[in-house]
């Protein structure tokens, strides 16, 4: 009985201190890098187009990138602190194949294509410390476009009376998009959990603003980094 008192206290003090807690008035830099699952809401690239064996338009999927940056935090109280970084992440979203139907006995299949958007972003969040190294988070963040490039491979394709195919050759394209907005909002929301300054951090992103004049496309994103806190 008395061992395992013994090891539950050493294993409580040993947990007490590799969750230790920030104290109040202290200011510490985490670097972080990890990916971004993003896509855009509304994204309806093929409405309007009648499609080869498809019904309607296709929907545009979730596409992975990379994020990373360095945030700093300020510790308030023993609970909350309050924190601002600065992170690069490359978001948009991607389409499955298809196939679009020219009427005329030819059609344009469409593989791989994705929009890639890069974005500088600002996070401003808040953080509640519920639990020793456990947080809750919840702020707005400003995005500032760097790029935007839509990619796919386009295939001519011509259909006979019994509805076979035959493919041409395969084009590369790759255009650079102006007409995005240069400005975003999002509010990001999610938590952290820190052992031995190691912070293990999952957010997800609703996009407020449009992010394209013309279309309600608004950026939805989750990410998830892994950073190392540095007291300063």
């Amino acid at each position: 009985m008395m061992k395992r008192l013994f090891f539950f206290c050493l294993t409580t003090l040993f947990c007490s201190l590799a969750w230790a807690q920030q104290k109040p008035g202290t200011i510490s830099v985490i670097p972080q890098v990890g990916v971004t699952v993003a896509n855009l809401t509304n994204f309806n690239w093929t409405e309007g187009m009648k499609l080869v064996d498809h019904q309607g338009s296709v929907s545009s999927n979730y596409k992975a990138g990379f994020t990373g940056g360095a945030q700093m935090e300020y510790q308030v109280t023993d609970v909350l602190s309050a924190s601002v970084a600065l992170l690069y992440s490359m978001q948009g979203a991607k389409y499955p194949d298809f196939m679009v139907d020219n009427e005329d006995g030819t059609a344009e299949g469409v593989a791989d294509l994705h929009m890639d958007l890069h974005y500088l972003n600002v996070p401003v969040m808040l953080n509640a410390y519920v639990l020793p190294g456990l947080a809750l988070k919840a702020g707005v963040q400003m995005g500032f476009l760097l790029d935007c490039r839509v990619k796919s491979e386009v295939t001519p394709v011509t259909i006979d009376e019994e509805g076979a195919k035959t493919y041409g050759e395969s084009e590369e394209i790759d255009e650079k998009w102006d007409d995005m907005k240069t400005f975003d909002i999002t509010i990001p929301v999610g938590l952290s959990y820190e052992f031995e300054n190691v912070v293990l951090d999952a957010r997800y992103h609703f996009g407020l603003t449009k992010v394209c004049e013309g279309f309600d496309w608004r950026n939805s994103a989750f990410t998830f980094t892994v950073g190392y806190r540095f007291g300063l």
